[in-house]
């Protein structure tokens, strides 16, 4: 009985290693969406006070911006759901183990 207590034990250990491990490639994941605001914002910021470019070019750019933005923040959406659910069940898990 013992044995399979440490067996559960050390699989526990593994997977929140495992998570751990993941939370920190999410981690760079985040500031890299955090970098590609920051960018989105400074491009913008340049197109309002750029007097040298034509409305429509303009308009054209920051259609562009925004697009771009809205496919990476999709994809970083999709991958932060992913791993929310994760760690839920991560967590779900632990309390199951908590309360045996």
């Amino acid at each position: 009985m013992e044995g399979q207590s440490s067996g559960d034990s050390l699989t526990a250990l593994a997977e929140a290693v495992a998570i751990q491990d993941e939370l920190v490639q999410h981690r760079l994941a985040l500031e890299w969406g955090k970098t590609l605001l920051d960018r989105l914002l400074r491009n913008w910021m340049q197109l309002e006070t750029y007097e040298e470019i034509a409305y429509e070019d303009k308009v054209k750019s920051q259609a562009f911006l925004v697009r771009e933005a809205m496919t990476t923040l999709s994809d970083l959406h999709t991958t932060l759901g992913r791993f929310s659910h994760q760690l839920k069940e991560h967590q779900r898990h632990l309390r199951q183990m908590q309360d045996s």
